[in-house]
């Protein structure tokens, strides 16, 4: 659809917010400590403005874990399930995502839909039942951070589309860019506070995003080697002890996958809820929530089923049944992520990178293998260029 644009005061989006919030609807980048959160809010002036972005990305309001996806009561060793709770999630607005977690959100929206596997009856019902509730209001980044590449991955500063509403704070205002229908009813429930804006507005903004983006290019060290990396890992350019030696230094974590807003990778286990002991007295752990555990059957009791976050680099992630076991190496589940992430065989099928730049691998790998610092090695591999010294190993985070 073609985008609409409005404009907005600085009083008349205060007023906005102050409306969400009170309905209980709003949902913000909030301080929590040291870090930004999103989470709902009930006054405005909690939400945290001055931040480049959040450690932990706003899809965890659409993918949360655990998840429970049903309950069953096992007695006599014979399993029934029980009824389920109504699961219609609430109408959030979601205030505050930056772009690169906008684009995070509309790559899991292709891949969980079944679209593009012209699959509708796979799509995951419980995501889409979310996504559906949520009208996101990103704001253009001004400035970007210490580990920030969205200007390589197409996921920033701003986007051409993807969003429910797109806000750029202008001289004077806000200039308010309209881009689903989600974002038009919400705009026509607030349509006294948002007057049409002119071509002067529209120009403005391109020219801060114009100045953004030169700012990076300026100042920036990090990059993502998009068509490099791209090229090499998909014609398996790179030989087995260039992975060998990443995965020496892959701690096996998964924060990097956690922490990634296009990660979608899960695991299902059945587990006791809390406060319930089953009915052998025991303390539910038959079958421990985590990734490669035991698979004994559940004693009778009552238990649920829940979806829990995985990542491919993570021992077990691929066991298969039987015991088989095909990535056995951390170099060999350093190859898969980076595979999903930069080759032209997941880019035609997703229709966009694995990748939307927002460098938060780069913040929390403790091997110092974030995106841009592997990118950056599949170049040198082929040209014998040196990495830049700025990616010797993980930046220290800011307070």
């Amino acid at each position: 659809m073609g985008r609409e644009t409005r404009r907005a005061s600085a009083q008349d989006l205060d007023a906005l917010l102050d409306e969400l919030a009170a309905a209980g609807t709003l949902c913000a980048p909030t301080r929590l400590g040291d870090e930004v959160v999103f989470r709902q809010v009930a006054d405005r002036g909690a939400i945290c403005r001055d931040y480049v972005n959040s450690l932990i990305p706003p899809k965890d309001l659409l993918l949360p874990s655990p998840e429970p996806l049903l309950s069953y009561r096992i007695e006599g060793g014979q399993p029934a399930l029980e009824p389920a709770a109504d699961g219609r999630p609430r109408e959030v607005v979601l205030f505050g995502a930056r772009s690169c977690d906008v684009a995070g959100l509309a790559y899991l929206e292709r891949f969980l839909s079944g679209a593009i596997f012209g699959r509708p009856d796979l799509a995951d019902a419980p995501f889409l039942a979310r996504r559906r509730a949520v009208t996101v209001l990103s704001v253009v980044c001004e400035e970007a951070g210490p580990t920030c590449m969205c200007v390589c991955c197409k996921g920033g500063p701003a986007l051409a589309e993807g969003y429910d509403w797109q806000l750029t704070r202008l001289a004077s205002g806000w200039l308010v860019e309209i881009g689903s229908e989600r974002g038009e009813r919400l705009a026509e429930r607030f349509a006294d506070r948002l007057p049409g804006a002119d071509a002067g507005a529209v120009a403005e903004k391109e020219e801060r995003v114009r100045q953004a983006v030169r700012r990076f290019e300026r100042s920036s060290t990090r990059r993502v080697q998009t068509m490099v990396g791209g090229r090499m890992v998909s014609a398996g350019r790179l030989p087995p002890a260039f992975w060998e030696r990443l995965g020496e230094r892959c701690f096996e974590c998964g924060g990097c996958a956690f922490v990634c807003p296009t990660c979608y990778c899960f695991n299902v286990a059945d587990v006791s809820p809390p406060g319930a002991v089953p009915a052998d007295g025991t303390d539910g752990s038959v079958a421990p929530a985590v990734p490669g555990g035991p698979t004994e059957p559940p004693a009778d009791g009552r238990w649920e089923r829940v979806r829990l976050r995985d990542c491919c680099n993570l021992p077990g992630f691929v066991r298969q049944a039987g015991g088989s076991y095909p990535r056995w190496t951390a170099g060999e589940r350093c190859l898969t992520r980076f595979f999903h992430k930069l080759s032209w065989q997941f880019h035609r099928r997703m229709d966009a990178l694995g990748c939307t730049g927002c460098g938060r691998c780069a913040q929390v790998c403790l091997g110092g293998i974030g995106i841009d610092q592997v990118s950056e090695e599949m170049t040198a591999e082929l040209t014998g260029a040196k990495p830049h010294a700025a990616h010797a190993g993980p930046p220290a985070r800011e307070s």
